[in-house]
C-alpha cells in the first residue's frame, strides 16, 4: 500500500501562532471557501513526492542523510504574504520570503537525488513558503484586497536545522501529517 509523502522543514511555535492569527484575519475578510491549514500542520515545503512505496523510505533516508551531512543549519526570513498563481487568481495562500541560497542548494540536491531514484523532475519554482490555505471557490475582490493589505509581514527568522519526510493522510477533516523520519543538518562534510 502506497503512502503520500513530502519533504519539509519544521516551523516554530511563535511563527505558527502568528500565522494562525493572520489566517484568522484573512478568513474574516472574505466569504470565499478556503481550506485553512491547521497551525500544527504548518511547514516549509521542500518537495512533494506523492504516493510512494513504503520500502522506498530506506533509500530516501540514506539520500537525505548524505545531503544533511553537507548542509549546515540556515535561516529563512518569513516576511510576506502571497498567493499562487497570483492574488487575483489565488489557489494557494502562503507566507514566505525569498529563498536563501542554502534553501535553493538544498532543493537542488534533493531534486538531483530524487532523479537518481527515478522521480520525475520538479516543475515548480523554488520559493520558501508555508501554505496557509487552499482556495476552493472563486477568489473575490475582498480576498485579493486582504492579501494586499497584509502583504508585508513582520519579519520572522526561521532557524532551519533539520529536514523531515512527512506522510500525509487525507481525511474528511483535512490532511493529517506524521513524520516518517527527521534528519538534522550538520554541515560536517564541509568542515573536513
Amino acid at each position: 500500500m502506497e503512502m503520500r509523502t513530502f519533504f519539509c522543514l519544521a516551523t516554530d511555535a511563535i511563527l505558527n501562532r502568528d500565522l494562525a492569527a493572520l489566517a484568522g484575519k484573512l478568513r474574516a475578510a472574505t466569504t470565499v471557501r478556503v481550506a485553512w491549514v491547521q497551525p500544527r500542520n504548518f511547514h516549509v515545503t521542500v518537495r512533494f513526492l506523492g504516493d510512494i512505496d513504503p520500502m522506498l523510505t530506506v533509500a530516501l533516508e540514506r539520500m537525505i542523510r548524505s545531503i544533511a551531512a553537507r548542509t549546515a543549519p540556515f535561516p529563512i526570513e518569513i516576511e510576506r504574504l502571497g498567493a499562487f498563481p497570483t492574488p487575483a487568481r489565488a489557489r494557494v495562500i502562503w507566507a514566505g520570503g525569498d529563498a536563501p541560497p542554502e534553501f535553493v542548494t538544498l532543493v537542488d540536491q534533493i531534486n538531483h537525488g530524487l532523479a537518481t531514484l527515478g522521480f520525475p523532475p520538479s516543475r515548480k519554482e523554488t520559493i520558501a513558503h508555508i501554505t496557509l490555505g487552499r482556495v476552493k471557490g472563486r477568489p473575490d475582490k475582498a480576498l485579493e484586497r486582504a492579501l494586499g493589505e497584509h502583504r508585508a509581514l513582520p519579519v520572522h527568522v526561521l532557524h532551519v536545522n533539520r529536514i523531515i519526510l512527512m506522510e500525509s493522510t487525507l481525511t474528511p477533516r483535512g490532511a493529517e501529517y506524521a513524520p516518517l523520519f527527521s534528519v538534522p543538518f550538520t554541515g560536517e562534510q564541509d568542515a573536513v
